[in-house]
Parts: C-alpha cells; sequence; structure tokens
C-alpha cells in the first residue's frame, strides 16, 4: 500500500528536515567566528599602523628637539659675541646672524610643539586602539572555544540525524533512488517534500492539477510528483484533513520545478 509509503516519507520529512537544519547551523557558525577574526584582524592592522606613525612621529619629535636645542645655544653664542664686535659693519652683520638664528629656534620650537601635539594625540589613540585588540582577542578566544563545544554537539546531533535518515532505507524499504530524489525536494522545499491534494489542487503550490493527474495519484499505484513544485503528493478528503498542518507556497512562477531539480549530485 502507498499509504505505508507515505507514512514513511512524511518520518523521513521530519529527520531530514532537522538534518538540514543542523547541517546550516554547522556551516553557519564557523562563519560568524570568521566575521569577528576578521574584524580581529582589521583592529591589528589599524593598531599596526598606529604603532608606526607613533614610532615615525616620535623620531621626528626627537630629531626637532634636538635641532632646537643647538638652535638655542647657536643662538646663545651668537649673543655672547656682541660683547667683542668694534665696528659697526661687525655689529650689522652679527645682528643679522643673531636674527636668523632666532628665526630658525622659534620655527623649530613651532614644528617641536606641533610635532608633540600629533604624537600625544597619536598614543592615545594606540592605546585606546591596544585596549579595543585584547578585548577583541578575548572575545574572538573564547567564541572560539564556544563554537568548539557547540560544533562538537552539532555534530553528534548530526551523526544521530543521518543514521535515521538512513534507517529508511535500510529498515523502511524506501529505495535509494526514492529517498535521494525525496531529500533533494525537502531541501529546496525549505522542509516540506510532501503534501496533500484537496479540491484538485495542490497544498504544496497552490496550482490546480489536471483532473487525470489526480485520479492518478488517488489510485496509488505509484509515487506521483507535483508538476509545479516537484512535492510527493497524496490525495486526502478536504473535510476529514487537518489544514494546520498543510503547507501553501505563495502563487507564482518561482515555485515551479526546474529542470535540474531533482540532479542526484547535489546530494
Amino acid at each position: 500500500m502507498q499509504k505505508e509509503v507515505f507514512t514513511k516519507l512524511t518520518k523521513l520529512q521530519d529527520s531530514l528536515k532537522a538534518k538540514f537544519q543542523v547541517e546550516e547551523e554547522i556551516k553557519t557558525l564557523p562563519q560568524e567566528l570568521k566575521q569577528k577574526q576578521e574584524k580581529l584582524e582589521l583592529i591589528k592592522s589599524e593598531y599596526n599602523d598606529l604603532y608606526v606613525n607613533v614610532q615615525t612621529f616620535d623620531k621626528d619629535a626627537k630629531t626637532l628637539r634636538f635641532d632646537y636645542d643647538n638652535a638655542v645655544i647657536a643662538h646663545e653664542k651668537l649673543q655672547q659675541k656682541m660683547e667683542l664686535i668694534s665696528t659697526q659693519r661687525e655689529f650689522e652683520a652679527l645682528e643679522k646672524e643673531i636674527s636668523d638664528s632666532q628665526i630658525r629656534e622659534q620655527s623649530l620650537l613651532k614644528q617641536l610643539h606641533a610635532k608633540e601635539k600629533i604624537l600625544v594625540d597619536l598614543k592615545a589613540e594606540l592605546e585606546a586602539k591596544e585596549v579595543e585588540m585584547k578585548s577583541n582577542e578575548g572575545e574572538v578566544s573564547a567564541e572560539g572555544s564556544k563554537i568548539e563545544e557547540i560544533l562538537a554537539v552539532k555534530k553528534t546531533q548530526l551523526e544521530t540525524l543521518e543514521h535515521q535518515c538512513k534507517l529508511s532505507i535500510t529498515e523502511d524499504g524506501i529505495s535509494e533512488e526514492l529517498y535521494k530524489k525525496f531529500a533533494i525536494i525537502v531541501k529546496n522545499k525549505i522542509g516540506t517534500g510532501i503534501v496533500p491534494i484537496h479540491d484538485n489542487v495542490c497544498c504544496g503550490c497552490h496550482t490546480l492539477l489536471p483532473a487525470q493527474f489526480v485520479n492518478d495519484v488517488r489510485a496509488e499505484n505509484e509515487i506521483e510528483f507535483c508538476p509545479y513544485c516537484s512535492r510527493v503528493l497524496f490525495y486526502e478528503d478536504k473535510a476529514l484533513a487537518d489544514t494546520s498542518s498543510v503547507t501553501i507556497e505563495e502563487g507564482g512562477l518561482t515555485s515551479f520545478t526546474d529542470d535540474d531539480e531533482f540532479d542526484l549530485d547535489d546530494i
């Protein structure tokens, strides 16, 4: 009796749906961790760039400090020479040197203050970035350990579900071909691979079916698939049906079967 097959397929559908859900969770969890790792790598890159900038500005500030100190010393020496000047010409020449020296001294001091201010800001930014980096490192480490634990549980669940699915072949007598085809349908149709016909309408895609085709489904001589949404069909008296269990797809061509619906390579 095909009714027994329909019952077994419904049971298999539940196992497949749970299996595909666990597979998706196993796939998604590492992606979430990867996103956090990528964010951490970006923070580390920003930290390294800031560190290089700090080192560069610190080196430039030290050079300016050295040049400024030498300029101060040179300026003081020039002023001391004033006591030794004896002619107006020498006085005017030395006064020009002192003026140029003072201008250089003030210019270097201005550059030094600007460089040191930027350096202070960069160091503060570097410290903040270091705190952010360490915080994210801790989160990624904790998340990695947590995900490893969850994945271990999920993989055990998946093994159990895969075993349950295979029992449909070894114990329930579902053929390998039907199993593979039905698994593709359940996966592509978001967990619903077998639906009833009510009033000549497929309850999966809500499409009106040809009368002769509906009669073939009612005859239950073989497994029939909806020509539009590919789901396995069985006839059910609408008056006796539990409509709360019926899945209805939104209308439109996207619900129809494509040429690759039963590509067994997808399994």
